[in-house]
């Protein structure tokens, strides 16, 4: 069943184990999961708006059927 989820970060969550920091996704379009590959960067122009970004890279802004308070 295909589904619809809404990602509303545009940076990925770090997180730190010991020295190490690992870069885990948050805006849902990297390609190498759970990873952050900084497809995040098509995403800094948003603003208040939401979109579907396809595979080729390329967004279709929709409205939203979730109701903002």
């Amino acid at each position: 069943m295909a589904r619809l989820v809404l990602h509303e970060r545009n940076r990925p969550y770090v997180v730190k184990i010991g020295n190490e920091e690992l870069y885990l996704c948050g805006c849902g379009l990297s390609e190498n999961k759970p990873y952050c590959d900084g497809h995040h960067t098509k995403t800094v122009n948003e603003g208040d708006k939401i979109f579907i970004y396809n595979h080729d890279g390329s967004r279709v802004e929709i409205s939203s059927f979730y109701n903002n308070p």
